[in-house]
């Protein structure tokens, strides 16, 4: 299992396609290589029946299980995926992939207590998984145990500090609890570690509003404007725009703020509350109690 490629449907390799070493049965090995290399390019829906003929090769074959119930995952089936990661982790006690990765499929469905035991099998026999503390301390964030959470992914970035979705999270986490200069050194770090242009944009809308609440206008500007280069998702765009308008409408800069508010009107999500900026700010007397 050690010399299997260990791949996850998020960060499938552009590299060559390897054969599977731990099978015992060439056949299984061609069948998963084939399924391995439709998956690594989007294909799930035809990769999924050649993880089937492996596994039928090959009853014991825990990679196949392991990526059939990622590519299920994909699709959807996700009865069917939790079943193939559990497969999975009967053939390999230890497949510390196959646990995370159930884990965090039972986090996205709310079995919350279910993926806390996910992850908590991972640490029974590696208490140094960066994934394991990061999933348990996701689940303490979705439950809103923001200390606890906390706790759970400053152990994660403790091993692994290049694990930018952690220090995302840790910084959410930050600053719930009103711990704003740490949630800025968090989202800095998620920043430094991410080469993703797509969280680059997440990060840095964050930041923006971190910086917002410290009232530090000149750098909560800065955030935004980068939040605005490298995001290609309306809502944080839109969310982006709607930061410049509260960072100008601060600084006094009236038509700057109105400006950057019909920016972010045109999104449905905070057409309302743009919309209710720019009215006060154009109409003043209205407010006046």
């Amino acid at each position: 299992m050690k010399r299997i490629l260990y791949l996850s449907l998020m960060i499938i390799s552009t590299a060559a396609i390897v054969f599977a070493q731990d099978s015992k049965s060439p056949e299984a090995g061609n069948a998963y290589n084939k399924g391995l290399d439709l998956a690594r390019k989007g294909d799930f829906k035809s990769a999924v029946p050649l993880f089937e003929e492996a596994i039928q090769a090959d009853a014991q074959f825990a990679q196949a299980y392991y990526m059939l119930g990622l590519s299920q995952r994909r699709l959807n089936r996700n009865t069917d995926a939790i079943n193939s990661f559990k497969k999975a982790i009967e053939v390999d006690k230890q497949f510390e992939n196959a646990y995370v990765a159930l884990g965090n499929l039972q986090t996205s469905l709310e079995s919350y207590d279910q993926a806390i035991n996910s992850f908590n099998a991972v640490l029974a026999f590696n208490d140094k998984s960066a994934k394991a503390y990061y999933g348990v301390g996701n689940v303490f964030y979705q439950q809103k145990d923001y200390s606890q959470a906390i706790v759970k992914l400053k152990k994660s970035v403790e091993f692994d500090p290049d694990y930018d979705l952690a220090w995302n999270v840790l910084g959410l986490s930050q600053e719930k609890e009103n711990q704003l200069t740490d949630a800025v050194d968090s989202f800095n770090k998620a920043l430094n570690a991410t080469k993703k242009r797509s969280r680059k944009g997440n990060y840095y809308f964050r930041l923006g509003n971190t910086y917002l609440k410290l009232k530090k206008y000149n750098d909560a500007e800065a955030a935004f404007d980068n939040a605005l280069k490298f995001s290609n998702s309306q809502n944080i765009v839109a969310g982006s725009n709607f930061g410049l308008g509260e960072v100008y409408k601060a600084l006094g800069q009236k038509q700057k703020a109105i400006s950057a508010y019909q920016k972010a009107a045109k999104n449905r999500s905070w057409k309302a509350s743009a919309d209710y900026e720019i009215d006060m700010l154009k109409n003043p007397d209205k407010y006046v109690n």
